[in-house]
């Protein structure tokens, strides 16, 4: 037979060998990362616009915009670039030819194509983990994009709470500044540089991974990272959130348990990173101290309380109003309303003792609250407040821990509520003192379970949680939070406020967190602590 036939018969049994191999691949749904090569960059046609909103950090203006989660697979959520270069006061150019938009932020242009993950920024070229999408007549942007490229290299504040559905833009003012990593013998010390003091708490999500959580941090994300190991430290990074920043530590497989304390000037947060088990349990954890062992979902020693009397504490009261509402309800008569509600919840669902620091309308100043509280022999104290603006446009509920206000908001929250007695000139010392105690953590803790508990059960705005120094829990030793239960100066969280019904509903959500609270700190068994290690400057 010819060599050109061999060739030529070969040929059409590669061919048939091919065909057959087509018809037998099972065919690719759109959007599966196996099997369709394009899964990437599929757009969710059926993606309908969510509503987002923008808040702006220094006047706390806020508004509404619209969102898709875009790409099929993934939660990742998109803005249409209009909407980028409006919100961030930027212009754009599409190159129609390329299918390339140039999207100038603050005087810097940041080139991006369709379905593609590159971006060509200032400081060079970053890779996005998902695309850029063309949909509908425009490029579609990941919020990545504006959180951790346009965000940093802009020197804007740029954070999306994913669970709240709220961007936050405000003008960088980083206080979460930089790390530095130092070898102590078998264990390794790891420093979080703040530009003041800062709250935090730190858990363990998972094994071998520590996260800090830091209230009212705002974190350079370039200076707060490390790719190298050293000691018991294999790498760190950072990433900012809507109110808190989180440093997250990946370490070494021989570390057992870590402590976690405040440094001796307040500007940062150590974490000693411990090879063994101690068995030994010491005294209270002196000046802000806290220890968590690596299994997920266990809390530090300092958490370890019984919660056997609750201190309700009704904000304001006689000649001290409180904030008025535009219909005349009064901050006080709230106040006092839920706290007696939540007192007969919490003496009707368990055996607790409450206590409130009045139950008439009389003035109480601060310091008497405290001390009160101290007397009661309080587990836990729970500030009862209304909030009130400028205007009627803020709404919704927060939760304030004890610690020196960081924001522009918290710290008109603190003058409001501090009005009712005090010298001002000590309140930062005093303060100070207090964010090292041992109760900070559990504070912040019982605010977080707080927060998290009544906005989910009454359907309300997530103001957050929140760090300010307010005095009325200045000289509580024990757990403490202020509540701001909504804003008389909002007309329809007025209404509920003053109906007695929904003090009811208010006053069973706020019980049901204290409860649960209870019963998180009661199942915690008190960890190893290890002995304090000298820490040295680099």
């Amino acid at each position: 037979m010819p060599i050109r036939t061999h060739i030529l018969l070969g040929l059409l049994l590669l061919a048939a060998a091919g065909a057959f191999a087509q018809e037998n691949v099972p065919e690719a749904a759109p959007g599966d990362p196996y099997l369709d090569p394009l899964a990437f960059m599929r757009v969710d046609a059926g993606a309908g616009d969510l509503s987002l909103t923008v808040k702006l950090e220094s006047t706390d203006e806020r508004r509404q915009i619209a969102g898709r989660r875009l790409l099929l697979g993934s939660n990742e959520m998109y803005l249409n670039s209009a909407t980028v270069a409006t919100v961030l006061k930027g212009s754009r150019f599409w190159d129609g030819g390329r299918r390339r938009l140039t999207l100038k932020v603050a005087g810097r242009d940041f080139v991006m194509s369709s379905n593609s993950r590159l971006v060509v920024t200032p400081a060079g070229e970053i890779l996005l983990p998902v695309p850029v999408l063309e949909h509908a007549g425009d490029l579609w942007l990941p919020m990545e994009l504006l959180t951790q490229v346009l965000g940093p290299q802009t020197e804007e504040r740029i954070a999306w709470d994913d669970t709240a559905m709220r961007l936050v833009l405000g003008s960088v003012r980083f206080n979460v500044t930089g790390l530095k990593v130092e070898r102590l013998g078998r264990s390794t010390a790891v420093h979080i540089q703040c530009a003041m003091p800062l709250g935090y708490r730190a858990g363990s999500p998972e094994p071998g991974v520590i996260e800090v959580k830091i209230y009212g941090g705002v974190v350079n994300t370039g200076q707060v990272a490390r790719t190298s190991r050293r000691g018991l430290l294999v790498s760190a990074g950072s990433r900012q959130r809507a109110d808190h920043a989180i440093v997250t530590l990946q370490v070494d497989d021989l570390v057992g348990q870590y402590r976690a304390y405040t440094g001796s000037d307040g500007n940062e947060i150590v974490l000693v990173l411990e090879e063994e088990m101690v068995a030994a349990i010491p005294s209270p954890v002196p000046h802000g101290q806290s220890h968590m062992n690596l299994e997920p979902g266990l809390l530090d020693a300092t958490n370890s309380i019984r919660v056997r009397t609750v201190v309700l504490d009704p904000g304001h009261g006689g000649h001290d109003a409180g904030a008025v509402g535009g219909n005349g309800i009064l901050e006080k008569n709230v106040n006092l309303a839920v706290a007696r509600e939540l007192k007969r919840y919490l003496e009707r669902e368990s055996d607790l003792k409450v206590v409130l620091t009045r139950d008439r309308d009389e003035f109480l100043d601060l310091a008497a609250r405290a001390e009160l509280a101290n007397q009661a022999g309080g587990d836990l104290f729970v500030s009862l407040h209304c909030n009130s603006w400028f205007n009627d446009g803020a709404h919704g509920f927060e939760t304030y821990f004890l610690s020196p206000a960081k924001s522009d908001w918290a710290k008109s929250v603190e003058a409001a509520e501090n009005s009712a007695g005090g010298e001002p000139g000590d309140v930062e010392f005093i303060v100070w003192e207090l964010v090292q105690n041992r109760f900070i953590n559990s504070s912040s803790q019982l605010a977080e379970v707080m927060q998290a508990g009544v906005v989910q059960e009454l359907g309300l705005e997530d103001r957050g949680v929140r760090q300010a120094g307010f005095r009325v829990l200045v000289g509580a030793y024990m757990p403490a939070v202020l509540v701001e239960m909504g804003f008389l100066t909002h007309p329809e969280e007025e209404r509920h406020l003053g109906e007695s019904g929904y003090q009811r509903r208010l006053a069973r959500a706020l019980g049901q967190t204290i409860l649960s609270y209870g019963r998180l700190v009661a199942s915690t068994t008190p960890q190893a602590v290890a002995p304090s290690a000298e820490v040295d400057d680099e």
